[in-house]
Formats: C-alpha cells, structure tokens, sequence
C-alpha cells in the first residue's frame, strides 16, 4: 500500500439493518475541503491516474446515510446540488457520525457541483451547500474523461463525449 492509498472504514452498519429506513435519495449539506491523500496525489503529479479518482472522486458519508441508501464503500452515488451533477465513490466517513452531511475532497469533482459565484470575495462556496445523493449504476470518471464530458475539454464540438473512448492515464496533449 502506497502513502496515498486510505484504507477503508470498515461497515458499521449493516445494509440489512431493520432500524433503518430506506430511501432512495438523501438531502445533504455538502462541505468541501483540503485532503491529505488528495494533496499529496495532485503534488506528486498523479491527478490523471486512477489513484487520484479514488482519493478526489469521493464522497465522505456517515454510516447511517449510506445504509438509508443502500451504498457500501466504494459504490457510485451521484451528488447533485444547484450547479451540476457529479457520480463519485461513496466511503464510510473517519468523522461519523455527522448524519446529512456529506465531505468531497477540493478537486475536479467537487467543483462541478459548487458555485462559481465568488460574492466579491475571490473564492467560491466550498461548504455549506445543499445538495441530494442517489445510488448510482454510473461509472466514477477519471479526471481527464470528467473534464471532457463537463467542460467539453479535449473534444471537437460535433462529437458526443459519451461515444467517445476513455481517454485514460495518459496525458492529453493538443495538436498546434
């Protein structure tokens, strides 16, 4: 195991537990932060390999939430707030319990759902943000593949992004 891989929590609440209420989507506060496993991916240079999915492309939950919704560690969920959509992993929280509240780490993933409006400050909203999670048959994307489909990078503009193959690990460079 590598310094940036985080070993999981292990379950703490049963799938099956009959205290729990199922749902199928979950209102949560979204707060957005620095990682220490998703720094040291990014200074290292690793933001287009898989290892950056995993520690950026996340979603940090309670126990509880993940069990209302019928998730365990590593499945996708799809987090939606007022600005975007974004399928990330889901992850038993190290903080629990911190029911209805979610954590993503600073990342491509997290900025497709939080505002762009900086209100006169020069930084956006990273915490505080209302959003909805749902299980999710999606695939988590990797960073360079996300930036294509949200922000059309790397793709001519007549093309469908979703027909289009993974552009995988390696780096992309344009043509001058």
């Amino acid at each position: 195991m590598t310094y940036v891989e985080k070993p999981t929590v292990s379950n703490v609440v049963k799938l099956d537990d009959p205290n729990v209420k199922n749902v199928s989507k979950l209102e949560v506060m979204l707060n957005t932060g620095t990682d220490i496993y998703q720094g040291a991916c990014k200074k290292r240079g690793s933001t287009l390999k898989d290892e950056y999915r995993k520690v950026a492309g996340i979603a940090y939950m309670d126990p509880k939430d993940m069990a209302k919704l019928g998730v365990a560690n590593w499945d996708s969920v799809t987090v939606k707030t007022d600005w975007g959509e974004v399928v990330v992993y889901a992850a038993h929280s190290r903080d629990a319990p911190h029911e209805s509240m979610i954590f993503i780490p600073k990342g491509p993933w997290a900025n497709v759902i939080v505002s762009p409006e900086t209100y006169c400050c020069n930084d956006p909203t990273y915490k505080g943000i209302d959003a909805t999670v749902e299980k999710s048959d999606d695939e988590v994307l990797l960073m360079a593949d996300l930036m294509r489909s949200v922000y059309k990078k790397y793709v001519n503009k007549d093309k469908n992004v979703s027909e289009l193959p993974s552009l995988g690990e390696m780096p992309v460079y344009r043509k001058k």
